[in-house]
């Protein structure tokens, strides 16, 4: 008997009907079901989006930029505004970005905020559509995962291998398998997750769980297979819960955002009497270190939570916000004594003790300035083989023919140094190029533009 139907049996509080009357009772009571289930997903739906993440790449030799997939995932649209829950492995890298919505219109996309930038590597974003409309949204402050348990009923929905890119998002139904989880894939860790056997697979990521009312109970992220990336029935969520502690920050200031706190603990589970988390390491200066805390401190509890193992002090602390202050009760010797301390920003931590974090290699195209041009090697310069409608070199008078001779004073001499110099330009920079026409050296002014704009991605 398939699992969906022994489920709604189960639901409808009968299995394998004695007589006729019973079967038709218990068919009624299916059909009542079934929908629900789909008044359910028709609620709650249209907010659910597929997200594409296109990377782009340029051409030094001449200037040509191509356009292609790299990713695929879900999300969630919280704010009629436009802003959508997804997970940052979704939306990382290159970074032009699409969402298709039910009712099958595409928009582009920007990242809007994130908590990539913590001391541990969050896996919540925040995408922006740009769009002239109100959009269909879902709260993000009715469900609570804390209120589920282990049986609950839990759907997902999403755009697994790409299936929901015609506008529809997939659903599967499942309960929920656990609680309190942690799991980590790719440097993001979940913390006090949601482990649930709604299938997801490749392309769920960021999309949505939904409790029996049609409440967002978490972000699907994860999932563990043997198999590769294929279903198991093992899959991860954010809980809502753990959502909410970033949201309003997220939410405050394009290109902000708030990271996982940092308190400078590495800790593994006691042995033997000592149930708790022991203080294997500690980092200088950091905010566990100042308010005293030691190696080999016997940690018992956090914010009033008892502490018996590792995983529980990672569960209570880990997934808490920059700027939380925290409570810790712990051991030494035959003390008992209590830290107090503030979770400092990760990247403010390592500008107190004179580190940085390093950041290798040039930035992402869509975070360069584009000249909107190609070209071929020349004499002195680049010649321009082509000009983008409606770029900045356009507007200013470019043509093809014209000779590039240097942008803000530095020679282009060749494809290679035209692309690294734009590298440290961002989109809307203003810059001078000194151009040759016709055997005349003339000096133009132009605003450098958006890639994705000009690669067909956002149209």
């Amino acid at each position: 008997m398939p699992r969906a139907l022994v489920c709604l049996l189960f639901l409808s509080g009968l299995v394998y009907p004695d007589d006729a009357e019973d079967l038709a009772n218990a068919r009624e009571r299916i059909r009542d079901l079934e929908t629900d289930i789909q008044e359910l997903i028709d609620e709650v739906s249209p907010a659910v989006g597929a997200v594409m993440n296109y990377a782009a790449q340029q051409n030094p030799t001449t200037g040509e930029v191509r356009v292609t997939p790299r990713s695929l995932g879900s999300g969630l649209i919280v704010d009629p505004r436009g802003f959508l829950l997804t997970n940052v492995h979704v939306i990382a890298g290159a970074g032009h970005l699409t969402v298709t919505l039910p009712d099958g219109v595409t928009y582009p996309a920007v990242l809007y905020a994130d908590t990539s930038e913590g001391a541990v590597k969050g896996d919540i974003a925040v995408v922006k559509l740009r769009g002239k409309r109100r959009f269909p949204s879902c709260s993000w402050n009715d469900g609570d995962a804390k209120r589920l348990k282990p049986g609950a009923f839990v759907f997902a929905m999403g755009n697994p291998h790409g299936h929901a890119l015609d506008g529809q998002p997939v659903v599967t139904m499942g309960i929920v398998s656990g609680k309190g989880r942690a799991a980590a894939e790719t440097g993001y860790l979940y913390i006090d997750s949601l482990q649930t056997d709604a299938e997801i697979n490749p392309g769920n990521s960021g999309g949505p769980l939904f409790d029996a009312k049609g409440r967002f109970v978490g972000i699907n992220g994860l999932m563990n297979s043997r198999q590769g990336r294929s279903n198991s029935g093992v899959g991860f969520a954010i809980p809502v819960n753990q959502v909410r502690l970033f949201m309003r920050k997220l939410l405050k200031d394009e290109g902000g955002g708030v990271g996982y706190g940092f308190h400078g603990l590495e800790v593994v589970s006691g042995e033997g009497r000592d149930t708790g988390a022991v203080v294997r390491r500690i980092v200088q200066r950091s905010p566990a270190a100042e308010a005293g805390m030691r190696p080999n401190d016997l940690i018992l509890g956090v914010l009033s939570k008892k502490v018996r193992n590792r995983t529980d002090f990672v569960n209570a602390i880990g997934k808490l916000p920059e700027g939380k202050s925290v409570s810790v009760k712990y051991k030494r010797g035959r003390s008992m004594k209590v830290a107090r301390f503030k979770l400092a920003n990760y990247n403010e931590f390592l500008e107190e003790v004179g580190r940085t974090r390093q950041r290798r290699g040039p930035p992402p195209l869509n975070e360069r300035g584009y000249l909107g041009c190609e070209w071929k090697a020349g004499k002195g310069g680049l010649v321009l083989t082509k000009v983008q409608p409606a770029t900045g070199a356009e507007k200013a008078g470019l043509r093809v023919g014209d000779i590039v001779l240097s942008i803000d004073g530095t020679d282009t001499t060749d494809g290679p140094t035209m692309v690294n110099l734009l590298a440290k330009y961002e989109p809307e920079a203003r810059v001078k190029l000194k151009i040759e026409r016709d055997g005349r050296a003339r000096t133009v002014s132009l605003t450098l533009c958006d890639v994705a704009e000009q690669a067909g991605v956002h149209e």
